[in-house]
């Protein structure tokens, strides 16, 4: 059913490696073999394809010059061509940004080494350049499979929609903001300059919150229709103590968080359910791009029921629903309508303020977060809390979830780890990937595992790292060093030279005094300047081998060890 596919293009030559079932097809510059192969293929899939290697394939079909093609394409000026058959999937869509194949590679512990043959050079390949550049593209190819197979819950959570809702079969192609688009059957249309013209809940009591909070939005909305800017506006933030806790206030959700903050005792995590869908049920907040806007409630209410009797389709409808929101301040989705958006955004700030005022006085506020809160009580105020819960939720026609928390350490709002009462641990920020890292992050996770285990489990930094070195588990010391599209390259300073490196690279501290740093470089005014890629060391080891060839004898253990006691609090 699934074919992967990666195309390489040279000035004289073009090479495409497929996959399917075990099988690993090879074509260079034979068309005919190429449209041969792709009259068996349904669905084909690669890595960024989307923005590249489906306009080589278009291109060779039409019979055009693939290196003409490439490099409009490196030039930023893509090309109109279309490929309609076979429909492609893109195993990048959706990744988090910045996330290339590269760097994936590089976090599941493959080889990253970049192909040594030249895209440029003005003449065909040898045999032996081309061998090398198939074996290339076959790694590719591989690794494209594996992360789909790692993503599989994506993909099929996209074709779930496109059958449930019976949308075109190449619908499977857009993003799933774009299927929750066509699912609530929107259409773009021409926006109202209304974009900071708020809009408040009823039910919000605004006499009972801060004077100054409510006038700060007041004036964002007076500012705005003296023609203020509204990226000015929308950039603003208030900052202000609520229950004894910094706050910042603004466009983008309440944050706040006692800084350097670790207890052990009775805790709540008090998070509202479906928070932002509910606000736009209660308030009609859905996109006016909507052509049905009563669709949304449909979804909500059948989400619910399918829930209550467990059928897994409900995540389908839990997708649609929490796409939603984001979706209504991209421009290029249909969904597109910014003001409703923040209607959503700042009365859900002015709500959930509201609780934390109520429940000042009945325990000690930790974290508000968005879409909920975590608080340290007294067990004889718990009755109290439980009643301003009820009271709330009777108030706004809201759900709240309460979960139990024994353990928190929290160095600020994105950075913390919690255990329940049921021993599961939770974390963000640097804690986060404590468990081990996946194919969108995998560095330096030693540190977050250190910290967790000092800070849940009582354990000392040095035991844990220790502990890591004698199981083999080197994916946790490796860092992923990349250049950035903002940086020229990166290079590292060996015996007081500068030796270029790859763009992508794994990198290890080291006890070996002759390997130096290692820095991204950016070439300004024809000068070279030197930047030291941040959390690594003053002596660094660089292996771009499959991982699992590196000797961990050279590790500077001591290093990771005053790394992570860096981050204590």
């Amino acid at each position: 059913m699934f074919t992967f596919y990666d195309f390489e293009v040279f000035t004289k030559d073009w090479l495409v490696v497929f996959e399917k079932d075990g099988q690993l097809t090879r074509i260079h510059n034979d068309r005919d073999a190429l449209k041969r192969y792709l009259s068996t293929v349904q669905f084909l899939i690669g890595f960024n394809n989307y923005n590249y290697d489906d306009f080589i394939l278009a291109a060779l079909l039409r019979d055009m010059d693939a290196y003409e093609v490439s490099q409009q394409i490196i030039r930023k000026k893509k090309p109109k061509l279309f490929l309609n058959k076979p429909i492609t999937l893109d195993v990048m869509q959706e990744l988090k940004l910045g996330v290339g194949l590269k760097e994936t590679q590089a976090n599941i512990g493959l080889n990253i080494h970049e192909t040594p043959v030249d895209f440029n050079l003005n003449r065909p390949l040898n045999d032996e350049e081309i061998e090398r550049t198939f074996k290339y593209c076959e790694n590719d190819v591989l690794t494209t499979k594996e992360l789909f197979e790692k993503r599989e819950d994506y993909f099929s959570s996209k074709f779930e929609i496109v059958q449930t809702f019976k949308l075109p079969a190449a619908s499977v192609k857009k993003t799933r903001a774009r299927l929750s688009a066509d699912v609530l059957k929107c259409k773009k249309h021409d926006i109202p300059n209304d974009r900071i013209n708020l809009v408040y809940d009823k039910r919000l009591l605004i006499h009972e919150l801060p004077k100054d909070i409510v006038q700060f939005y007041k004036d964002i909305e007076q500012d705005f229709k003296g023609g203020t800017d509204f990226k000015e506006l929308e950039s603003r933030k208030y900052e202000r103590v609520i229950a004894g806790v910094p706050h910042v206030f603004g466009f983008g959700g309440l944050h706040g968080a006692i800084e350097n903050y670790v207890h052990e005792g009775d805790m709540m995590a008090i998070d509202v359910s479906s928070y932002y869908p509910s606000l736009m049920i209660n308030n009609n907040f859905m996109s006016r791009a909507s052509k049905e806007p009563g669709l949304f409630k449909q979804m909500y209410d059948e989400r619910l029921r399918l829930k209550k009797i467990k059928d897994s389709k409900q995540g389908v409808y839990k997708i649609i629903l929490n796409s939603t929101y984001g979706a209504m301040k991209h421009e290029y989705n249909p969904l597109y309508d910014p003001l409703q958006a923040n209607n959503i955004c700042v009365n859900g700030q002015l709500i959930l303020t509201h609780l934390i005022l109520l429940l000042q006085n009945f325990c000690k506020l930790i974290q508000s977060n968005t879409d909920g809160i975590i608080i340290q009580y007294d067990d004889e105020l718990k009755n109290d809390i439980m009643i301003v819960l009820d009271y709330w939720q009777n108030r706004y026609q809201l759900s709240l979830d309460v979960d139990y928390i024994k353990k928190i350490a929290q160095r600020d709002v994105n950075n913390y780890v919690i255990q329940y009462h049921d021993g599961k641990v939770s974390a963000k920020g640097r804690f986060a990937n404590f468990d081990g890292g996946d194919y969108e992050r995998n560095s330096l996770t030693v540190i977050d595992k250190a910290l967790v285990d000092h800070y849940i489990y009582d354990i000392p930094i040095h035991k844990t790292v220790i502990g890591c070195f004698k199981r083999n588990e080197l994916d946790r010391f490796q860092l992923i060093a990349k250049a950035g599209s903002t940086f020229n390259g990166i290079v590292q300073n060996i015996d007081g030279e500068m030796i270029e490196l790859q763009k992508v690279n794994r990198v290890f501290a080291t006890n070996d005094k002759q390997l130096g740093p290692i820095y991204k470089i950016k070439n300004v005014a024809r000068t070279k300047r030197y930047n030291k890629i941040p959390f690594t060391s003053e002596n660094v080891i660089v292996h771009n081998d499959t991982l699992d060839t590196f000797n961990k004898r050279n590790l500077d253990l001591n290093w990771y060890i005053k790394e992570t006691e860096r981050w204590l609090f």
